[in-house]
Order: C-alpha cells, then sequence, then structure tokens
C-alpha cells in the first residue's frame, strides 16, 4: 500500500523523554543510532480496573510479541514529559452538535498544558464546505474553546466514511440506493496527516474524533465493501505510521422517519413503500434487518480505528459525553513509551503485528502494528 512508506513514529520518542526524565545521564545515541541498534519505540497507555493510570512501570511489567514472536522490551519510559499534539475533530450534526463542542472543551480543559501542548479543531461532514482556507495549531486553552465553540454545525471537511442507504424515497419504489465514499481522495483525514506532520520533534500524538457508526457500514456488494475495507485500513496504517493514536465517540443515528426498523410491525402493518402488502412487509423486514448488520459492522470499523492505533472507542449515552471525556483524559496521563528489539525486518513484511502486554493493568491502549521503512 502506497501508505507504508510513511514513516513510524520517529525513535526521537524514547531519546527525548530519558533526555527530560534523567539529565544527568550521559547523552542518548541518535535516531540513526538508534535504528542502527534494531530497536523500535510506540506509545501505549495503561490503566487500572477504575481506569485510574498505571504510575511508575517498568520494562519488567511489559511483555511484547511482534508477528506472534516474543521479543526483548529493553526500556520503559514516563511519556508526560512529551508535549500532546492534539487534534479534536467534531462530527457536523444538528441535534448533538452543542453536546459535542461541550464535550471538547471539558476535553481541552482538561489535558492542555500552558505553554508545552497544542492542538486544532475541525469538522467533519456537513452541508456546508468547511470555511477556513487554514487550520491553526492553538497552544492556548481558552483559544481552543473559542475555536470550537465558533464551529458552524452545518459546515465540515469532506469525511472518508458516508455510508448511507435511502429505502423510503418515493421515486425508488422497492429499490434502495447506498451513498459511500471511494478509497483515497481528500478528506478530513488529509488534513489530520498533513496537521500531524507539520512538527517533526517528538510529541504524544493523539485525536478525539466523533463518529457515527452506520457512516462506517461496509455497505452491499463487492465493490462497496472493498472501498469501505480499503478506507479503513489506509486510515489505520496511517495513524500507525505516524504514531496518531485515535480516540473516538459515538454518535448516536438519529432514527429517520419510516425506516422500517424502527417500525412496529403488528396487525395494522404500514409499508414504508407502496404495493403489495404481503410482499412489501418482507422486504422491510428484510431492509431492517440488513440495516442492523450494517450498523454493527459501521460500530466494529469505527472500534478497529481506535483499538489498533493506540486508542480507545467510546459509545455513551451521557449528555455531553462526560464519562468518555474523563476517560480519555485519564488515558492520554497514562501514556509510556516503550522501547524493544524487533524481529528480523528483512524477513518480515512491512506491517509488523504486535501485542503489547502490561502485568497489573486491566486495559492497556497501544497499537496493534508498527510500519517498517523500506530500503531506498
Amino acid at each position: 500500500m502506497r501508505l507504508i512508506k510513511i514513516l513510524m513514529l520517529p525513535f526521537l520518542l524514547a531519546v527525548a523523554v530519558f533526555a527530560q526524565v534523567m539529565p544527568q545521564q550521559e547523552a542518548q545515541p541518535s535516531p540513526t543510532q538508534r535504528a542502527t541498534e534494531h530497536t523500535v519505540s510506540v506509545l501505549i497507555s495503561a490503566t487500572d480496573g477504575h481506569g485510574n493510570p498505571l504510575r511508575e512501570l517498568t520494562k519488567d511489567q511489559v511483555t511484547v510479541s511482534d508477528s506472534n514472536q516474543s521479543v526483548q522490551t529493553t526500556q520503559v519510559l514516563d511519556a508526560s514529559a512529551l508535549p500532546l499534539d492534539l487534534g479534536i475533530v467534531l462530527l457536523a450534526s444538528k441535534d448533538k452538535f452543542g453536546q459535542e463542542q461541550a464535550a471538547a472543551i471539558d476535553l481541552a480543559q482538561k489535558v492542555l498544558r500552558p505553554g508545552k501542548d497544542k492542538a486544532f479543531v475541525l469538522t467533519a461532514a456537513g452541508d456546508k464546505p468547511w470555511p477556513n482556507p487554514k487550520v491553526p495549531w492553538l497552544d492556548d486553552t481558552p483559544a481552543v474553546a473559542d475555536a470550537i465553540r465558533a464551529l458552524d454545525k452545518n459546515a465540515g471537511l469532506p469525511d472518508l466514511f458516508n455510508f448511507h442507504v435511502d429505502t423510503a424515497s418515493a421515486s425508488l419504489g422497492r429499490m434502495s440506493l447506498q451513498t459511500f465514499n471511494t478509497p483515497g481522495g481528500f478528506s478530513v483525514f488529509s488534513v489530520i496527516w498533513s496537521m500531524m506532520k507539520t512538527d517533526p520533534r517528538p510529541a504524544r500524538r493523539a485525536v478525539v474524533i466523533f463518529r457515527l457508526g452506520s457512516a462506517h457500514g461496509p455497505g452491499f456488494g463487492e465493490r462497496v465493501t472493498r472501498g469501505s475495507l480499503e478506507n479503513h485500513n489506509n486510515v489505520i496504517t496511517s495513524a500507525q505510521a505516524l504514531g496518531v493514536s485515535f480516540f473516538t465517540i459515538g454518535v448516536e443515528d438519529p432514527l429517520p422517519p419510516g425506516d422500517p426498523s424502527r417500525n412496529n410491525i403488528g396487525e395494522m402493518y404500514t409499508s414504508t413503500h407502496a404495493g403489495g402488502t404481503g410482499n412489501t412487509r418482507a422486504y422491510d423486514q428484510s431492509m431492517a434487518h440488513s440495516m442492523d448488520l450494517q450498523y454493527s459492522a459501521g460500530r466494529d470499523n469505527v472500534n478497529r480505528i481506535a483499538d489498533e492505533t493506540g486508542g480507545r472507542p467510546y459509545w455513551t449515552t451521557k449528555k455531553n459525553y462526560t464519562d468518555a471525556i474523563a476517560a480519555i483524559a485519564n488515558e492520554l496521563s497514562a501514556r509510556y513509551v516503550v522501547t524493544f528489539v524487533p524481529v528480523d525486518s528483512s524477513a518480515a513484511a512491512p506491517i509488523h503485528p504486535i501485542k503489547v502486554l502490561v502485568a497489573g493493568a486491566a486495559h492497556v491502549s497501544a497499537p496493534r502494528a508498527y510500519i517498517v521503512q523500506p530500503p531506498g
């Protein structure tokens, strides 16, 4: 895949943290030297059963497998000394946008440290195009809050995931029309990657993004399903290559009028479409079942983006998503740089699946893979 050529989370992560946490030690090796020593560094978080960060993690508590082989953990360092580069991406929504804004402001106030961390703010989807030609990094929490308040709930950048099925249009009869995005093309994720590459210095890079489960559905038919899979895989591998962790917050789908999955089918049945009641009833029931499967698969795809990049998904009914925001703030404060000796990259595929376990942790958020830069 074309995205494999993007460099993985820089080896500088471990160097920078070590230099800040233990300044009395002798100078650490350069990134080139670390590459020569064949080590890889990834960001993880570890929390206990109450969601609180585990403190003072040691390398003896961490085990790593690379391509299903156990490898040596050489160093585990607290990443709190690193700055946080945070992307906040709201989803254009007439119903829940105010709650998204309140949650995003709450997050900024909880995690951004003055003079050390920075954030950018975007909106995805929407009926109107994104109005700002430039997206700034903001290093002041009040400025981030003001930027969030100023967002237009109807405007946003194109979204890479917009699967939708229209079964209620009168002009369609008993047919259904699906819309989706083909792989690639400019989207809100293009801007996220560009922003995360503007500053090459070591940092904890994270994106908190609001998502609609149904929009991530795999769709009907081989072409749509393949396109959805490629879009999700490309987002995940790009994030893994850049060391960006996604924390997703699910926005519940609205209940469209006439949706067959919401009909109370009893003795008096009213079909979504005109025609014989018996046939259309069977059609609507089948479509309702199919849409339920699409929604479930879409939620699974949203979960993949978070789980496989070292973040975590949240589906919550709390007003202003307060429980999700509190949990994300804990996750971001529980970050560690784990350095390990990988398997022989010359004999393995460019994408290395990894698994990180932490003794005593109830939950570990870690990327599910790292990407090897091919020679040349």
